[in-house]
Order: C-alpha cells, then sequence, then structure tokens
C-alpha cells in the first residue's frame, strides 16, 4: 500500500506493532467484539448523562474549572502511560540499532514512533470523552465535539515531555528505575484523584466552598492565558487554535531536538546499560522444598516493578476503612460496612499477589523436573501470596478486633474463603501484570480479573449478610 521506507509506511508498521502489543489482543483473539459492546455501551450511557443534563446552564466560570480539572487529570495519567511506552518503543524492542544502521531519517524514525505513542495513550481517552462529546453535539451542544481536536493535543504534549525524561531518567537510573517512576508518577496521580473525590468527608463543607470558589475565574481573569486549555476544550474557536499552535510547536521542537541524540545511538545505547552492578545475595534458602519455593515466590514479589504502586492502588479502600474504625467518618451501618470491605480487599490483593508470582517464575520446569511432590509449586505460591495479603491486611484486622470485635468471626472466614478463592483463580488465570518479551505471548488474561472481581464480590456480599443478618434498611 505504501512505498518501503516512507513515512506512512513506517506509521502503519509502527501503529501494527503497538495494536499487536496491547492488552486487548496479547489477552484475547477475538478483541473487536468486546471493543464494540463496550463502546456501545458507553455510548447509551452518555447519551442518558446529555438528556439528563440537557435542561441544566452551567455558568462560564464553573465549566472552566471543571474542565481545567479534568485536564489536569487526564495529564497526569497520559505522562505516566507515555513515558512506560516511550521506554518500550525506545528500549523494550531492541530494533534501535538495526533503524539507525538503515538509510531512513532517523527523525523519520522517532516521529513515527512518538506519533504511535501518542495514539496509544490517547485512544482510551478519546473513547471516554469521545462518546459524551457525541451526546452532548447531539442534545444541541455541538461545541463539545472540540474534545476529538483536545485529547490528542494533549496526549502529544503528554508524549513529548515523556521522551524528554525517559531519555534523562534511562541515563541516569536505567531502564527499570525509570518504569518505576513513571508507576510512581502514576500512584500520585491516582491518590490524589481518590483523595479529592473524598474531601466532602474530611474538609467542612464551607472550606471546600471557598477552595472551589478560590479556582473559578472572574471577570477580570476570565481571559488569562491560564484559562486558554479549559476554554479551548470547551469549544470556544480561538483558544482552539492557540492551544493546537502551542501542542504542534512543542511536539516538533521535542522532535528535531531529539533526533540527533537518537542518531548519535545515545538512546539505544542505554539499553545496554545494566540498571545497578550485580550484588551479591547474601539469603539462603532452607533446606525444605516448601519453605525454599515459597522464599523463592517472595523474592519474586520484591522485585516486581509495580509492587508497591499497584499495592497501594488496591489498597485505597483502606483509607475509609480506617476513618470509619476511628470514627472520624459514619457510613452506612457504620463498622459493618467495614467487613464486606475488608473481605473484597483480601480477595484482589491475593489475586494480585499470585498472579506476580505466576507471570514472574521465569523457570517453572525447573520446579517439574525437581525431586518434590507435584503440588509443591502451588503451594509455595499459595503460601507467598497469602503471606503477602496478611501483611497489609493485618492492621485493620486489629482496628475491627478493637472497635467490634464480635465481627471477627465472620470476617475472619471470609477473608480466608475470598483468598483462597482467588488464589486458586489466580494460580489458574492469573491477570496480566508482566508485559511480555517482543514477539512472546502474554502471561495472563483479562478473564481472570474479572472472575476475581466477581469471587470477591459474592464473598463480600456473604460478609454483608453475616454481620448484618436482619437488613433492616430494606
Amino acid at each position: 500500500m505504501f512505498k518501503p521506507t516512507s513515512f506512512s509506511w513506517l506509521f502503519a508498521h509502527e501503529i501494527n506493532l503497538l495494536w499487536r502489543n496491547s492488552i486487548l489482543i496479547r489477552t484475547s483473539r477475538h478483541v473487536i467484539i468486546p471493543v464494540i459492546f463496550v463502546g456501545v455501551v458507553f455510548q447509551a450511557v452518555a447519551l442518558g448523562i446529555a438528556y439528563f443534563l440537557r435542561g441544566q446552564n452551567f455558568s462560564l466560570p464553573v465549566m472552566i474549572v471543571a474542565a481545567n480539572i479534568n485536564l489536569i487529570f487526564l495529564f497526569g495519567l497520559m505522562l505516566s502511560r507515555a513515558m512506560t511506552s516511550a521506554i518500550d518503543v525506545l528500549y523494550a524492542r531492541g530494533d534501535a540499532d538495526f533503524l539507525l544502521a538503515s538509510p531512513i531519517p532517523p527523525v523519520r524514525i522517532l516521529a513515527v514512533r512518538m506519533l504511535g505513542v501518542t495514539a496509544s495513550v490517547a485512544a482510551p481517552w478519546m473513547l471516554l470523552t469521545g462518546v459524551l462529546a457525541n451526546a452532548f453535539a447531539i442534545f444541541g451542544k455541538p461545541q463539545a465535539l472540540a474534545a476529538y481536536i483536545m485529547i490528542p493535543m494533549e496526549a502529544a504534549v503528554a508524549t513529548s515531555l515523556a521522551f524528554l525524561l525517559v531519555v534523562v531518567l534511562v541515563s541516569k537510573l536505567g531502564p527499570r528505575q525509570a518504569r518505576r517512576v513513571s508507576h510512581s508518577l502514576a500512584l500520585v496521580v491516582g491518590v490524589v484523584i481518590f483523595a479529592l473525590g473524598q474531601a466532602p468527608h474530611y474538609i467542612p463543607a464551607s472550606s471546600l466552598r471557598g477552595l472551589w470558589l478560590a479556582l473559578m475565574p472572574n471577570d477580570q481573569n476570565i481571559n488569562a492565558p491560564i484559562w486558554l486549555p479549559a476554554r479551548a476544550m470547551l469549544g470556544q474557536a480561538i483558544p482552539v487554535l492557540i492551544i493546537c499552535t502551542l501542542c504542534t510547536g512543542f511536539f516538533l521542537a521535542v522532535l528535531f531536538g531529539r533526533a540527533k541524540q537518537y542518531a548519535d545511538g545515545t538512546i539505544s545505547a542505554a539499553s545496554y546499560a545494566g540498571d545497578s552492578p550485580p550484588q551479591r545475595d547474601n539469603g539462603h534458602f532452607r533446606q525444605a522444598p516448601l519453605a525454599a519455593t515459597m522464599l523463592k515466590n517472595l523474592r519474586i514479589l520484591l522485585r516486581f516493578p509495580g509492587l508497591v504502586t499497584q499495592t497501594v492502588y488496591r489498597s485505597l479502600t483502606l483509607v475509609p476503612v480506617l476513618m470509619i474504625l476511628t470514627g472520624r467518618v459514619a457510613i452506612g451501618t457504620g463498622p459493618e460496612v467495614v467487613v464486606p470491605l475488608l473481605v473484597f480487599l483480601t480477595g484482589q490483593l491475593a489475586l494480585f499477589f499470585v498472579s506476580i508470582i505466576t507471570g514472574g517464575d521465569q523457570a517453572p520446569e525447573l520446579l517439574a523436573s525437581a525431586p518434590v511432590l507435584a503440588a509443591t509449586g502451588r503451594k509455595a505460591a499459595y503460601a507467598a501470596a497469602g503471606y503477602a495479603s496478611l501483611v497489609v491486611m493485618a492492621l485493620p484486622v486489629i482496628g475491627v478486633l478493637l472497635r467490634q470485635g464480635g465481627h471477627l468471626p465472620a470476617l475472619l472466614a471470609c477473608m480466608a474463603g475470598c483468598g483462597l478463592s482467588n488464589l486458586i483463580l489466580g494460580q489458574r488465570l492469573p491477570i496480566p501484570l508482566y508485559r511480555p518479551a517482543f514477539g512472546k505471548t502474554q502471561t495472563g488474561t483479562v478473564l481472570g480479573l474479572i472472575l476475581g472481581v466477581s469471587a470477591s464480590s459474592v464473598w463480600a456480599l456473604l460478609a454483608w449478610l453475616l454481620v448484618v443478618p436482619q437488613l433492616p434498611h430494606l
């Protein structure tokens, strides 16, 4: 279709590689059907939201604040995703030397990779914002279609900044540490979003109202440059043109500014340098096969790059739990609400930890060929993942014991059942956590995640029925 080595040919190849390496393709053969189904469902929900809001007239300052907050959150999430993708396309593939040795201009190679990352970063948010834009346009607000321009522009800026940061981080820290920085950035953004969502519970209403009023523009500064992105998101023509010009200029500046460094091999050379000098491991395995395998699994957990960040993400439920147990917040029936939350979290942590162990074991055939029982590996994975889950859940369980000791038997029984169910499920259908080597198959499936959430929900419902059997509110 396209001339070999042309920009169009390279870009089509880059998009094909990113598509084949996406989590959708890596975990499902028939990906188009669920994507279309999810898109139709999202569009139906968006139409309902737009229909409900069709008669609402919000003031311009309120709409600007809402648009600015959404753009800031989206930028943080896009930047984290773009940094991970930039590390992959620049270092993980290992094809930079071959391309640099070809007669293809380096700036063309870097351009298609930056554009490919921009497309992959913008795609999921285009789905979410696009369906809302379509719905609002149908109900008489065509300016909402500006989202189709602003989301790619924001993704282009995030990608450009990510490529700049990645080159510096990898040269100083190495690819693995650079990836951890991107995970930490995602963690900070996620915690901030969660904290703002819980703000009404720990900030007085008067203070919260004053905060929002302070963030709103007034008649004197509504035309200030700081509000340009929000006004462009709202569909104002001149701000859209200004933002597009600035974003495109920044993208081109990064592209041409880094092309020479890419051609000199500075970027590709960093991929061959180790993250840190080799260190001697002073640990010693015990003689018992089960104990030795369990210790090995615990080390696999500790070496997972996103262990801390993803554990914190999954444990954000503990924030309202601790606030309820300490009496700072009253939600629903009080401490009884805590029990199903802890049961659900136990199952999700168990599934997460056992999936790390299953996906991170690079030589399972060694244990399979060893003179030990066939169930040793499975039991050791259960023991290590269960131990890690107990470490995280110990403090809230003690809080339940001190606050409402009568609920402890039901809590422990349901936690054990939920954890064991997810351990068995995760060992057979681990969730996809590891990005496979280029050209390799994915370890894990989204089906495991869906079934894990379902199993945890069932156990959480059972725990709630045990601690609130009368259901007085029904």
